[in-house]
């Protein structure tokens, strides 16, 4: 005897997204270390901007769900790292999970420190799941103005 299976047009839709997005490891960022080779010890890589103005240059990170002591900001031979891990606060034991997407596990981010930026007076501050590190600038390379005297 056959059984009939109702068929949802959007449930078919859902599997083929979650195989492309699996396919195309949609979520989870790669990480190369410094000789581009993947970092198997590694496994997740959060979000990064990295900006500049006159006075600074600036690195957010994105790490909700992190604690600040799980965090470590490095500056070590010309490069900025930042490592760290996102842990499993509480386990389930009794629930059904359907479905996980949350990124577990140990980080790390690299950065070259600009020739015209203070390593010595980097200053990291973390709020509301944003880790932002403040490079100053050497006083030499921000813009001035100088005034024209005119006889």
């Amino acid at each position: 005897m056959r059984s009939l299976i109702k068929w949802s047009p959007i449930s078919e839709f859902h599997d083929v997204t979650n195989q492309l997005s699996n396919l195309m490891n949609f979520g989870q960022r790669s990480y190369l270390n410094s000789e581009s080779e993947a970092n198997d010890d590694l496994d997740w890589t959060p979000a990064v901007n990295v900006s500049e103005n006159d006075s600074r240059y600036k690195i957010d990170l994105e790490v909700p769900g992190i604690k600040k002591e799980d965090i470590q900001v490095g500056v070590e031979n010309g490069k900025i790292t930042i490592t760290g891990e996102r842990k499993l606060e509480k386990e389930v034991k009794n629930d059904r999970i359907h479905r996980t997407e949350f990124s577990l596990g140990k980080f790390s981010r690299s950065f070259k420190v600009p020739q015209d930026a203070e390593s010595s007076a980097i200053v990291a501050k973390f709020e509301n799941g944003i880790l932002g590190v403040s490079l100053p600038k050497v006083e030499s390379s921000k813009p001035r103005k100088v005034k024209i005297e005119v006889n």
